[in-house]
């Protein structure tokens, strides 16, 4: 697995957050709060910096200019402290400097630290859910697309739409859909990697995107989520109430190379899963399926089931809920059933059986061949079921 970035979005996140731990912890004192905020300096001075700053001061740098002026900052603070004989915190030190120094404030004003942490937080995060605002995400998601451009990686986001919310609201009161709103955030806050970015959208609406995961990979985690959430109940007054989901997914760089794009991508898709019935998740995909394909690469084994059973080997090209494409030197007639045996990662294997459902030749004397699944290891006869377990055991 590629290393992660040591500045994603999530990751700058909790930096400032421990940043503003750490400043708060002597206010009166520099030389205390440079001895907090060390570890942080000393692991990603450049980023730290412009934290910093932003922090104390709420000037924006580059991240080679918030170093140098941090460095002068601590050298005036130095400075200060021998003339005045008592000791000076860092947000004097600064105000000072950027006032007379380098004159950058005309008229500072000076905010308690826990007053600036809770204007943060509330900017910063919806008070129902606690999890990002929606201007919050976007300013994230922005970072996270050039970074995914500058590294070239994947990156997937998933929309998510409770299914008849507005029902709940009419029927049991808007605490009721409140509460809903709630645990659908905690289920988000709870089951979220650490480099996962969620967001209340707007509304009955939740946005989650997951860094580096492709569309393969997306969908496992989407399909988690979406599980999760359509076997939440609320009680009101003794009565259980149901919540259900939607989903729609896209990936960058397949679907969209902007965020705007992307967004567009997966609010489709989104539609897409409401018009299959709801309680649905979907790809975004400009195919007009019925069920959207994901890229599988891999080698598989074949044998046909009927009458004159015959062995041959093939390469596996995508997958769906409803089956399995391979390409393989023998043409199969329109309802053989056949049985491919699909390698694993722990060098096991599973057994896989469908049924031809479209054969196409090419020139090169290979045959494109359809099938739809039967059933997996011959118990499992849902199709969507042998998909997403293939899915899971091929991740």
């Amino acid at each position: 697995m590629t290393p992660k970035d040591p500045t994603s979005p999530s990751e700058i996140q909790i930096l400032q957050q421990n940043i503003l731990n750490a400043l708060s912890s002597a206010p009166g004192d520099f030389t205390t709060q440079c001895e907090q905020l060390k570890d942080f300096l000393t692991e990603n001075k450049k980023e730290s910096c412009k934290i910093i700053l932003y922090s104390l001061v709420q000037l924006k740098f580059t991240q080679d200019n918030a170093c140098e002026h941090w460095d002068a900052i601590v050298t005036h603070a130095k400075s200060l402290q021998n003339k005045l004989v008592r000791p000076v915190g860092l947000t004097t030190a600064a105000c000072d400097y950027f006032s007379t120094i380098q004159p950058r404030l005309d008229n500072p004003k000076l905010i308690e630290f826990a007053r600036f942490e809770e204007t943060l937080k509330s900017a910063h995060q919806d008070f129902l859910t606690g999890l990002l605002s929606r201007g919050a995400f976007q300013n994230l998601f922005e970072q996270e697309i050039s970074r995914a451009k500058r590294h070239k990686r994947n990156t997937t986001l998933i929309f998510f739409d409770l299914d008849n919310f507005k029902n709940i609201n009419d029927e049991y009161g808007h605490l009721a859909g409140d509460e809903a709103l709630k645990q659908v955030g905690e289920i988000f806050s709870h089951s979220k990697r650490k480099e996962d970015i969620a967001c209340r959208f707007g509304g009955d609406e939740f946005v989650i995107l997951l860094p580096e995961t492709n569309k393969f990979m997306g969908l496992l985690v989407g399909k988690k989520l979406h599980d999760r959430i359509n076997k939440l109940t609320i009680n009101i007054k003794g009565t259980d109430v149901p919540v259900s989901c939607s989903a729609g997914l896209a990936s960058f760089p397949l679907d969209s190379e902007t965020s705007k794009g992307l967004t567009d991508c997966a609010d489709r898709a989104l539609y897409q899963a409401k018009s299959r019935g709801k309680h649905a998740i979907s790809l975004f995909s400009e195919e007009k399926r019925t069920f959207t394909r994901i890229e599988l690469k891999r080698d598989v084994k074949i044998r046909s089931l009927s009458i004159e059973e015959t062995e041959d080997s093939s390469k596996c090209n995508n997958i769906s809920e409803g089956g399995i494409l391979i390409t393989c030197s023998s043409s199969f007639d329109i309802g053989t059933r056949i049985e491919l045996l699909i390698p694993l990662q722990d060098k096991t294997s599973m057994t896989v059986i469908g049924s031809v459902v479209r054969v196409e030749k090419f020139d090169t004397n290979l045959y494109d061949i359809g099938l739809s699944f039967l059933s997996l290891n011959s118990s499992v006869k849902s199709t969507e079921t042998i998909a997403e377990y293939v899915l899971q055991q091929l991740a």
